[in-house]
């Protein structure tokens, strides 16, 4: 028994610099802050998040847009009454058919 504990103190003595770089390796790679499964998480999150900012990006361009075109174009100003709030002229009936397979 004392002798395997002297062969595997000789040996941590032997290599005991490879020892130490290959622990803190592991520690650096797994188990740290900044490890590499952190950083890959945190790079998904910015990737999803840079997706969603491009997404609001082009919405708001697009309605932008359609706010202009709402300003200075009348018959958008009444395509949107009656297609949103279901306004009508005079003399004049609407039907609104529902789908009931959207729900």
């Amino acid at each position: 028994m004392k002798d395997k504990l002297l062969n595997i103190w000789s040996f941590i003595v032997k290599f005991k610099y490879i020892i130490t770089i290959v622990f803190f390796a592991l520690w650096i790679l797994f188990l740290d802050q900044t490890s590499i499964i952190y950083k890959s998480s945190l790079t998904k999150e910015i990737d999803f998040l840079e997706k969603r900012r491009d997404y609001y990006e082009t919405e708001i361009e697009k309605n932008e847009k359609y706010f202009h075109d709402l300003q200075t174009n009348p018959k958008t100003k009444e395509r949107l009454a009656r297609e949103e709030y279901y306004m009508s002229k005079d003399n004049e009936v609407v039907y609104i058919i529902k789908d009931l397979s959207e729900k």
